[in-house]
C-alpha cells in the first residue's frame, strides 16, 4: 500500500489522523504501512482511501501548489463551520462536505 504512504507524506497527514479517516486503528495501519506479515486495508479501508484521495486530488487541482492545498486542508474553515478539512475526512459526510467546499471555491462561490 505504498500509495497510502505517499498520499499521507505527501499531504503531511499524522499517521494517527490518516488512521482515522481510513477507519482503522494507528497499530492496524502501522501494520499496512510496514507490510508486516502481508498486512493489507481491508475493502472498507480501501474504499475509505480512494475517496479521500480523490478528495486530496481535488484540493490539488483547486489550489495552484501542494503547499497551498495543504493549508487549506489544515486550518479552521468558515465554509465548513469552522471545521479544519482534514479532520472531516474520517466520515463519508465529511469527505461530501470538504469535496463540496472545494467546488464552490473552483467556481467562486463563497457563501
Amino acid at each position: 500500500m505504498a500509495e497510502a504512504v505517499d498520499l499521507m507524506t505527501r499531504w503531511s497527514i499524522p499517521v494517527a489522523r490518516f488512521a482515522a479517516i481510513l477507519g482503522t486503528s494507528s497499530r492496524n495501519w502501522s501494520r499496512v504501512r510496514n507490510n508486516r506479515n502481508g498486512a493489507v486495508l481491508n475493502a472498507v479501508e480501501s474504499d475509505r482511501f480512494s475517496r479521500v484521495r480523490e478528495v486530496l486530488e481535488h484540493a490539488l487541482a483547486v489550489f495552484d501548489t501542494d503547499d497551498q492545498a495543504v493549508a487549506w486542508l489544515s486550518l479552521p474553515n468558515r465554509a465548513l463551520s469552522g471545521e479544519i478539512p482534514l479532520a472531516l475526512l474520517d466520515t463519508d459526510a465529511g469527505v461530501r462536505a470538504v469535496d463540496a467546499a472545494l467546488t464552490r471555491l473552483e467556481y467562486g462561490v463563497f457563501a
